[in-house]
């Protein structure tokens, strides 16, 4: 009788410990709990990885990369040849836990900052119809007249806005665009900038800023009288290539993202942010696909508009972000022969990555995940990079 009364207690406290213990992490910090299962989330989610025939190999090495490393539940990683000829992969489910409806070619993912690319490429059309000059200066648009505290803002142009050269940073000084639950005040008015004061002398350096690509909308909308959507609608023709603005919500044909690694934001971090504001620096939405070959489009020979701005003396080529051009990135690795033109892109859950060679290529990934620790897009630029670079320079025979 005392041995099965001791037995009974053995499995009582047994029990508790195996369903209390995970209890408590998962109340604890559920963010961990889930990340211990990446490991079986990538076992299962491998096999659905499906590529166009013909796919170069480095297309479904990187994309397989882009699965094991930013542990997204999806993704898609899109290629077009200098020729022409479109390559896809994508894989995983569309919803989240897994075995919701596949990932497909035309599943919609958010393209975050990779839509400063194409508000660049819009501004060079504005430039070369002669509505806009690299030169004028912003204030003569924006606050014609107006007296303003910090005098060097005088001296922004056009290009160091799109060169990330203002002299705004968003690590030195607050970034109003996404500030939680306050409404920036670019695209709606100008006025703040008589008062603002830049972190850095115009042309002295780089630093990287949603504001600058902010007030290039609103230089766009004052020379061609139209809204900055309708303007980009009428430009690229965006709704047949099923490529939508963003206005918060998901959509309904929009996959859901991981928030594992998100930090204090989560699901729902869209209602925090005016996503009509951010139309010109991370507006955008659509497939992999869909991107690639809006940039097919604007190709003319092995180059683009975007890719053609004068090195100037502080550009750091070697160094990500240290070689800024028209809201693209110049960037080769010591030793390397290939030269990327890179346009990342990140709101929460949402990475994405332009990449623009000089042979003429365009690649172009988005992901539903982020790592846990540094930066999804760098990895990939480096993993990619890589790929491309020898797939090249063995005359892209594999």
């Amino acid at each position: 009788m005392l041995s099965r009364l001791l037995s009974l207690f053995l499995l009582v406290v047994l029990g508790s410990l195996l369903l209390g213990v995970p209890a408590y992490f998962w109340i604890s910090d559920r963010q961990q709990v889930l990340r211990f299962l990446y490991p079986v989330q990538i076992a299962v989610t491998a096999p659905s990885l499906s590529c166009t025939a013909g796919s170069p190999a480095w297309l479904k090495k990187s994309a397989g990369f882009s699965m094991r490393d930013n542990s997204a539940p999806s993704g898609q990683l899109a290629y077009v040849s200098a020729e022409g000829d479109v390559y896809e992969c994508h894989y995983g489910w569309s919803g989240f836990p897994l075995f919701s409806p596949r990932v497909t070619e035309q599943s919609r993912f958010r393209y975050a900052s990779m839509t400063k690319a194409l508000t660049a490429d819009a501004v060079l059309r504005q430039v070369r119809a002669g509505k806009l000059a690299l030169s004028d200066r912003v204030l003569d648009f924006l606050l014609p007249g107006v007296e303003v505290v910090d005098a060097r803002l005088q001296a922004v142009t056009v290009e160091n806005l799109l060169r990330h050269s203002s002299g705004f940073d968003r690590l030195r000084s607050e970034d109003p665009m996404v500030v939680r639950n306050r409404r920036p005040w670019c695209p709606y008015t100008a006025e703040p900038l008589a008062t603002v004061r830049l972190d850095f002398v115009p042309g002295e350096r780089y630093a990287y800023s949603n504001l600058n690509y902010c007030l290039l909308g609103m230089l766009l909308e004052k020379v061609s009288g139209l809204s900055f959507r309708e303007l980009m609608e009428r430009e690229y023709g965006l709704s047949v290539r099923g490529i939508r603005f963003v206005d918060g919500p998901y959509l309904n044909d929009e996959v859901s993202y991981d928030f594992r690694n998100g930090g204090f934001y989560g699901e729902s971090y869209w209602r925090y942010f005016d996503f009509g504001a951010l139309s010109s620096a991370a507006g955008l939405s659509g497939s992999a696909a869909a991107f690639a070959s809006l940039w097919a489009a604007l190709r003319e020979g092995q180059s683009f508009p975007v890719t053609q701005a004068v090195e100037q003396p502080i550009c750091e080529q070697e160094r990500l972000r240290g070689c800024y051009g028209y809201s693209v990135f110049s960037y080769r690795t010591t030793g390397g022969v290939l030269t990327l033109q890179v346009q990342p892109g990140f709101l929460y859950g949402s990475p994405s990555l332009l990449l623009l060679d000089d042979h003429g290529g365009i690649t172009v990934w988005v992901g539903s995940g982020m790592r846990y620790k540094g930066s999804s897009t760098d990895y990939m630029i480096d993993f990619i990079y890589r790929q491309l670079d020898s797939y090249y320079a063995l005359g892209m025979s594999r």
